[in-house]
């Protein structure tokens, strides 16, 4: 597939649902074992995440990291950016907190790209006659756009899957000499974007993915998150997807975070 000359001005369209924080932290052992008051943080800590769990609009989860990039991983959906902060300064307010050292962090929001649902949309319009440069297209498009795109919510804001295994990586398109995501023309890029979703489908009944959109809000361009009860579908899914051509191509990845998620009452075990 060919690279276009010039840069498309046709920005994809995108739904935006929950924000989304991961929090990673390493704890610093030789402190936190001689602390005298432990069991009494952990069970201030507990009570924190369950709070934060019944949160009336989000969801949190806490998971173990397996490797040394962390020890814990606190996943959080919120409707804001000031709702999200406030779950970062309450954690701060924890005594267990002074044991705990940030080892990675990111800001993003679930997204859905409308690729497809944008093109039927202009193919429904064409095909009862109306042209771009009809009077009141626009507002067409966004109703039939609308219309097919209805049921979005629940994937935009959803619980935090339940799955016991995570894994969180952040990745960007790439910008260089040889490929340019940017540079493709729309069509291009929502065909090879309509093979990705082929290979990801393939896997639908084995993981659930979530795609966070950062562009704008952290140093990477997405955050993607695949939930599943066999961490080794976490290789098969991610081996495959890179041989496809839009990752292939395009796709730059950051590091991976492979975490065992954990409910509150745990936090005395993990901590042990």
């Amino acid at each position: 597939m060919s690279e276009s000359p010039h840069p498309s001005p046709e920005v994809p369209e995108t739904r935006e649902g929950w924000f989304v924080l991961h929090d990673c932290y390493v704890v610093d052992w030789p402190r936190w074992r001689a602390c005298s008051a432990g069991i009494e943080m952990i069970a201030e800590a507990q009570a924190w995440l369950e709070r934060m769990q019944g949160a009336a609009r989000g969801d949190s989860a806490m998971y173990s990291v397996v490797g040394q990039k962390a020890d814990l991983l606190f996943l959080h959906y919120r409707d804001s950016v000031e709702a999200l902060d406030e779950v970062e300064l309450s954690f701060r307010r924890l005594r267990l907190h002074e044991f705990l050292k940030p080892s990675f962090s990111f800001l993003s929001v679930i997204e859905l790209g409308l690729y497809e649902a944008s093109a039927a949309a202009r193919r429904a319009l064409a095909a009862r006659g109306r042209r771009p440069e009809d009077p009141g297209y626009e507002e067409a498009y966004r109703e039939e756009l609308a219309r097919l795109t209805a049921e979005l919510d629940a994937r935009l804001f959803r619980r935090i899957p339940a799955q016991r295994h995570l894994c969180f990586y952040p990745m960007s398109k790439r910008r260089g000499e040889q490929r340019n995501w940017y540079a493709l023309s729309s069509e291009e890029r929502r065909q090879l974007m309509r093979g990705h979703g082929q290979v990801g489908a393939r896997y639908r009944e084995r993981v659930v993915q979530v795609i966070s959109g950062a562009i704008g809000l952290d140093s990477w361009e997405w955050g993607v998150d695949l939930h599943a009860d066999d961490p080794l579908v976490f290789k098969k899914l991610v081996t495959e997807m890179r041989y496809d051509p839009a990752s292939a191509w395009y796709a730059e990845f950051g590091p991976f975070f492979i975490g065992i998620r954990h409910p509150p009452e745990d936090l005395t075990e993990l901590l042990a």
